[in-house]
């Protein structure tokens, strides 16, 4: 990332964050690539880009009580649970490339690649979950529950558990 203008601003100066040189996080069992950080946008975003992830990395159905949440499908196919109060009760979309998803604040939801070679960039505003994603660092597998004070402490509540096979 480069900081054209380090001035301080509310929201931060410009950033232009280019593919080869973004930072690099071990999540769980997967990667990420950080394109904005909350210091660089005034607290105001934080986006990331998860390549190749596979259906077992979806998150557990969850809700963020500080944030608004917007995913960019850039290949591969995705299901998302988006309301409702489980899985089960919430309403199912696939997305497919240039696909654009919005998820307001508290508001359920989830999602989960169904091809298993999902490349997806993830946006929040304002960037409370940035500690936490930052935060949790490699493991052999996801394990959401093992960090639901951690979850809550940035305002996110889990609600049920992650989808298994689209479902």
């Amino acid at each position: 990332m480069d900081v054209k203008d380090g001035g301080q601003r509310p929201f931060g100066g410009p950033v232009v964050s280019l593919p080869d040189k973004v930072e690099r996080y071990g999540y769980y069992n997967t990667e990420f690539e950080v394109f904005l950080r909350s210091e660089l946008t005034g607290g105001q975003y934080f986006m990331i880009r998860q390549r190749r992830m596979r259906a077992e990395d979806a998150p557990p159905f969850h809700l963020h009580t500080r944030e608004d949440e917007i995913w960019i499908v850039n290949s591969g196919r995705f299901r998302f649970w988006i309301g409702g109060e489980s899985l089960a009760t919430a309403t199912t979309y696939d997305v497919g490339p240039g696909g654009v998803v919005y998820g307001p604040r508290n508001v359920p939801h989830t999602f989960q690649s169904i091809d298993g070679a999902g490349d997806v960039s993830l946006l929040w505003n304002p960037a409370a979950a940035q500690s936490y994603f930052l935060g949790v660092g490699e493991a052999e597998t996801r394990e959401d529950f093992e960090h639901l004070d951690r979850l809550e402490a940035v305002g996110v509540r889990v609600l049920d558990r992650a989808p298994v096979n689209g479902a």
